[in-house]
């Protein structure tokens, strides 16, 4: 699990804009127990979604979920970046 204030940190990005992979991006959600961050990218490439069947059906967001840590337990640079 994650330290209490380390998780009230992360959790204080919820809402903001950050940038990935040269795309512009929010942190929409902090997942604890998979010591993870949920990106969701607004460009205008939007992945294409698939029904049930396969087919491409629509265009939508593309998400992203960051590992917190690296392999040495260190939080990622780019998330130390985000949290200044």
């Amino acid at each position: 699990m994650l330290d209490a204030l380390l998780l009230e940190r992360l959790r204080a990005l919820i809402g903001k804009p950050v940038e990935y992979l040269g795309s512009a991006c929010r942190v929409i959600e902090v997942l604890p127990a998979e010591r993870a961050l949920v990106l969701e990218c607004s460009n205008e490439h939007r992945g294409i979604q698939g029904n049930q069947y396969g087919d491409a059906s629509r265009r939508v967001r593309q998400y992203h979920t960051l590992p917190l840590f690296d392999d040495n337990e260190q939080l990622e640079p780019l998330i130390e970046i985000w949290l200044g």
